[in-house]
């Protein structure tokens, strides 16, 4: 369910640099945002997303006053998320159980196996990648 808009935390784009996905990022996280805001709301977690292509990495930062997105490393990320564009991008969209993939559904399992192989590589608490993969799950 779709939360009303003035409930939602606010979303913006900070720093762009040339080439990054700073907004395609926002714009998914401005829809988990709006999806589960109360979970987007009770995070307080700067979020370092580094892309093994061309792109230069993306920070997120969930405060108090919203969420920030924008392009650059983070200052003191309490998740990092290493990988390719197209295997970030597998994660989003695995079905989840429990805030993990789900071995039940073949992209859930195919999720898991980027992560068995190190192909996406995970700095951080689970606890906290659980909550971050929740909110942007498409």
């Amino acid at each position: 369910m779709t939360a009303d808009a003035d409930d939602c935390p606010k979303v913006r784009l900070g720093e762009l640099r040339e080439g990054g996905l700073a907004p395609a990022i926002m714009a998914l996280i401005e829809r988990g945002v709006k999806e589960r805001p109360d979970q987007a709301r009770a995070l307080r977690l700067e979020v370092e997303l580094q892309l093994e292509d061309i792109y230069p990495p993306v920070r997120i930062v969930f405060g108090d006053d919203g969420v920030l997105v924008e392009d650059g490393p983070a200052v003191a990320p309490g998740l990092r998320i290493s990988g390719s564009l197209p295997d970030l991008a597998a994660m989003m969209v695995a079905p989840t159980f429990g805030g993990v993939p789900s071995p039940m559904d073949r992209r859930g399992r195919a999720a898991i196996g980027l992560f068995t192989s190190r192909r996406v590589r995970i700095q951080g608490k689970i606890g906290t990648l659980r909550s971050f993969v929740s909110l942007i799950r498409l």
